[in-house]
């Protein structure tokens, strides 16, 4: 069980980071270019990074069971990437039309 819930934290870490560096990225390029996908893109990693940053403290702090700390963790995400989803598919279409 603690060999699991290491691996979980371990992982939740490497997401929680690498969601966060690539939001500020893409916060970045969608100030310089006001582009809509951008700023989808931006704010669906920040629900990535929030779920998983949530789901991690819930488990540590051990507040709820460790199943609901991981489905609030994976909602978070799986909006967050339909948010990406969205501003790719949206800057498609714009760029497209022009």
């Amino acid at each position: 069980m603690y060999g699991s819930t290491s691996l979980l934290v371990a992982a939740e870490t490497i997401i929680f980071v690498c969601s966060g560096v690539l939001a500020s990225l893409s916060y970045r390029a969608y100030r310089r270019r006001r582009s809509r996908s951008l700023g989808a893109l931006c704010g669906g990693l920040s629900l990535v990074a929030i779920g998983t940053l949530i789901g991690g403290l819930l488990i540590a702090l051990g507040i709820g069971t460790f199943v609901h700390a991981a489905s609030t963790s994976a909602a978070f995400v799986a909006v967050g990437f339909v948010v990406v989803t969205y501003g790719m598919y949206a800057g498609r279409l714009s760029s497209q039309s022009t």
